[in-house]
């Protein structure tokens, strides 16, 4: 695999797991004229997310085509239909990619060796202080099948063996992609892109290398209630994790 031609735009990736304020991000960079952010291109089986802004494919696309070489070959497919030629004069092109979204593909390696390999590539790598919260919020959207709003007072009881196994695997991709991406990424925090819109969002204009805008989104932040009110289990959880490294996500 070689690496890529030169890009007459910076081409780059959103890179995190869900719940982190990806689409909250993707809503903000697609209001700037000079960028163009598709949402997870690799998150679904049947379809290929490319979203509204696209607009060379359907935002919803289930070409089985398109779908398998997305599946079998995707370093081909995003130089196909990502990273490719637009008439528009975009500065900054790229789409959002968690974790765990190599399940879809053949060779699960192929898409890392890629982003390993070309430099050109810039990524921006968004965490979540609490894992907790993050995890809760991905149940409740799976629970309600809704991912850009949530209705209100959802509870639910996590087992402890799924906070422990969510809380390693994702740390464990963190540091992954941090070794992999040393010098190519900028990390951004959930709760500074909630609280601090502005500042953040000029910084990641700066690192895409385009002129900073006031950006603005279409999404609106969800009413949250305590944890310690919406996980029923959050006593057990806490007393359980209290001497581990997960415990100042118990906190609240």
């Amino acid at each position: 695999m070689s690496p890529d031609k030169v890009y007459l735009y910076q081409p780059f990736v959103i890179l995190g797991t869900a719940r982190t304020g990806s689409t909250l991000l993707w809503s903000y960079l697609n209001s700037h004229p000079e960028i163009l952010c598709m949402r997870g291109i690799f998150g679904s089986t049947g379809k290929i997310n490319f979203g509204k802004y696209y607009g060379v494919l359907p935002e919803e696309c289930d070409d089985p085509v398109i779908i398998e070489e997305r599946n079998n070959n995707p370093v081909n497919f995003i130089k196909n239909h990502v990273f490719m030629h637009y008439d528009k004069p975009y500065k900054a092109v790229g789409f959002k990619y968690f974790y765990d979204h190599d399940r879809h593909l053949k060779d699960k390696n192929e898409l890392t060796e890629y982003f390993d390999l070309n430099k050109d590539i810039k990524f921006i790598h968004l965490r979540r202080e609490n894992l907790l919260a993050a995890l809760y919020s991905y149940k409740r959207a799976l629970a309600q099948r809704r991912w850009m709003s949530a209705e209100p007072g959802f509870t639910i009881k996590i087992p402890i063996e799924e906070c422990d196994q969510y809380f390693h695997t994702v740390s464990a991709r963190q540091n992954y992609f941090d070794s992999l991406l040393l010098g190519r990424d900028i990390l951004i925090g959930y709760e500074e892109l909630i609280n601090e819109p502005y500042t953040v969002l000029k910084s990641i204009q700066t690192f895409l290398g385009v002129n900073p805008l006031k950006l603005r989104t279409e999404t609106i932040k969800n009413h949250e209630i305590p944890l310690t009110d919406a996980i029923l289990n959050y006593s057990e959880l806490r007393e359980y994790f209290k001497n581990s490294k997960w415990k100042d996500y118990f906190n609240e």
